[in-house]
């Protein structure tokens, strides 16, 4: 008993030794990594857009050079006669028309009292005159042939000035020009519908140049104030060229320069 006692003495005083051995401390645990904030990606620098070179200034337009067709001819009764001598003064009482010699002009309408009609002549292929005397007055208009025209075969559709209709009533009248493609002829009005009233017919004549290159000189005049039928064209005989015959440019107010 006394060692019993003892022991248990022993026992408490050597208490850790009765009781369970402590766990072995545990090992530290790794400290989680720093957060690194990351790095901010350097920016793109701006791409510098390129100036476009500046444009090429436009080179001036190299005129045409000079045609080498040659004065045109007339061809049948387009040849003026003695009949057309009172036509040819009054045309050439302006001295600011240069008339050519009878060989070179080409009358598209003549009357028999020599106050009206109306005369033509093309210096080359490029160029025209008209000559329109109504009253014993003549007034010339020179220009050149436009280079493009939208329907085939047409070279031009001009138009005079106003004057006054010889049949009185104060109207007034003006006279279309047209410069057409040869071999077509002759031109006549074409149409289903009522005619215009006071319509003239289209008178034409033939410009025939050295190369053989034909053009077909066309005038007809109509009131000013008239009704433009709708289906109204005037076209050649063989229909291969026909166009609206009030659809037309101004003839030149005057002359050109190179033709005074």
């Amino acid at each position: 008993m006394v060692v019993s006692v003892v022991g248990c003495g022993l026992a408490m005083l050597a208490a850790a030794s009765c009781t369970t051995a402590p766990a072995p401390p545990l090992a530290p645990r790794p400290l989680p990594p720093p957060s690194l904030s990351p790095e901010p990606l350097p920016l793109p620098l701006p791409t510098a857009t390129p100036t476009p070179p500046p444009a090429p200034a436009p080179s001036p337009t190299a005129p045409d050079a000079p045609s080498t067709s040659g004065p045109a001819g007339a061809v049948g009764d387009a040849k003026p006669t003695a009949a057309d001598r009172a036509l040819l003064e009054l045309v050439r009482q302006d001295p600011a028309v240069h008339v050519p010699g009878d060989d070179e002009v080409i009358v598209i309408r003549r009357e028999p009292d020599g106050r009206a009609g109306e005369l033509a002549w093309m210096p080359d292929d490029r160029h025209y005159c008209l000559a329109v005397v109504r009253e014993a007055r003549a007034e010339t208009a020179c220009g050149s042939l436009p280079t493009f025209w939208t329907r085939v075969g047409i070279r031009l559709v001009a138009k005079g000035r106003p004057y006054p209709d010889p049949a009185g009533g104060g109207l007034t009248r003006t006279v279309f020009f047209a410069v057409v493609d040869g071999g077509h002829g002759p031109y006549a009005y074409s149409g289903t519908g009522t005619p215009t009233p006071g319509l003239s017919p289209v008178r034409d004549a033939t410009a025939a140049f050295a190369s053989g290159r034909t053009l077909s000189l066309l005038t007809y005049d109509r009131p000013v104030a008239g009704r433009a039928a709708a289906d109204t064209y005037i076209c050649g005989a063989d229909n291969a060229i026909c166009f609206p015959s009030t659809e037309a440019l101004p003839l030149p107010s005057s002359p050109s320069a190179s033709e005074r």
